[in-house]
């Protein structure tokens, strides 16, 4: 037989053949092709809130609302939520730092016993579980936006008036968007209130559902104007997904487990990632 009509023979009678034995669509998993092998990288996505309050977001709690972890009642929570998060059993701990951050030349201390813990939710949950579980360093996440690495850029200088236009502040005419804007902070006041009278345990599962999760994304997706929609996307996206990358180099075996501990406001996006990819499993907070 001719090379030419073998080939159309094999591509005919493959195409009858798979249109013979494909699945129903309604009941095909695409993880039956995406997901090879049954064992993948797990990642377990913790939100926090930044223990020592650096008060660097829109929402400043209120000193009256502050919760204070170095308080010897919440220092028995802190306990009880690192024995959650011990349930885990991760290998690797990826914090809110960026590259050349000092943080692990301080944790190295912490190990040397050299070095008291601060009010700080990395040295507190990172740095504790990072001993209990021998690690050596922890994996430093973060990363700057897009628009910050433009800004810096050689040519920077023609690169600023379209940035500084992006960027620009201006007032909303956007009725629908300022009452949802308005209701967000009344949230964020009756969240820090409810704070102050929950373990830190019961106020971490809280952050960390789903619904929570879904609709503080929702705050950062009241635009006011196009240009709103770009700033968004040249500096949270773009941060969040350079976030995601991290978390994919840190994924260098099967076996890993991956405890990524992220200001709350990071795990819409990064959440959404973690579902999406083939190449790593999210393990729920709420499921330990």
């Amino acid at each position: 037989m001719p090379r030419f009509l073998a080939l159309l023979f094999i591509v005919v009678y493959g195409s009858y053949a798979l249109a013979q034995h494909a699945p129903d669509l309604q009941s095909f998993d695409p993880d039956d092709v995406l997901v090879v092998g049954d064992n993948l990288p797990k990642v377990l996505l913790v939100g926090t809130f930044h223990f020592d309050y650096p008060n660097l977001d829109a929402h400043v709690t209120s000193a009256e609302d502050r919760v204070d972890v170095k308080d010897a009642q919440r220092q028995a929570e802190v306990r009880e939520l690192l024995d959650y998060l011990a349930r885990f059993r991760p290998n690797k701990i990826v914090v809110e730092r960026q590259p050349g951050s000092s943080v692990n030349d301080q944790y190295r201390s912490y190990l040397a016993g050299e070095r008291e813990l601060r009010a700080d939710e990395i040295e507190q949950l990172a740095f504790r579980l990072g001993k209990q579980f021998g690690m050596d360093s922890l994996v430093l996440g973060d990363a700057s936006p897009l628009s910050y690495t433009l800004s810096e850029h050689p040519d920077s200088a023609i690169l600023h008036p379209l940035l500084d236009s992006i960027f620009a502040d201006g007032q909303s005419d956007n009725a629908v968007a300022d009452t949802i804007n308005s209701r967000y902070f009344q949230l964020y006041q009756l969240e820090d209130r409810m704070d102050t009278q929950q373990s830190l345990l019961e106020i971490f599962r809280y952050n960390n559902r789903p619904d929570r999760i879904r609709r503080g994304h929702g705050h950062y997706l009241q635009f006011t104007s196009d240009r709103s929609a770009d700033a968004l996307a040249l500096w949270w996206y773009s941060r969040n997904l350079r976030i995601f990358r991290n978390i994919q180099r840190a994924a260098t075996s099967p076996d890993d487990r991956i405890l990524v501990l992220f200001g709350a406001g990071h795990l819409g996006i990064l959440r959404q990632q973690l579902e999406s990819t083939p190449a790593m499993q999210l393990v729920e907070f709420g499921d330990l």
